[in-house]
């Protein structure tokens, strides 16, 4: 086995992306994940009674061409563009 010369703290989307970009260049590494069941972090979408919900706040959004390509080279057919209304709902309002 190799040892690994790189170690990520958390398979979030950060540590993943660090993951991806290392493998890539053949870099030797280990990321190391607190939850026995996801990756991700808290960016990922769950379904309850047919109903998609986010987890935390994190969305895939960039106005960096750069990023958004990065994304769509490592989840080319995974990357789900949702049209959504996101407002805030505070003392009995919805603002946008």
């Amino acid at each position: 086995m190799v040892k690994p010369s790189v170690i990520i703290i958390g398979a979030g989307p950060a540590g993943l992306t660090a993951g991806y970009c290392l493998a890539k260049k053949g870099v030797p590494f280990t990321i190391l994940e607190a939850d026995p069941t996801y990756v991700g972090g808290i960016a990922r979408t769950v379904e309850y009674k047919g109903f998609r919900f986010d987890i935390g706040g994190h969305r895939f959004f960039s106005k960096s061409r750069e990023v958004e390509d990065l994304w769509t080279e490592i989840l080319p057919n995974d990357m789900l563009q949702r049209p959504r209304s996101s407002r805030i709902y505070y003392r009995g309002k919805f603002f946008s």
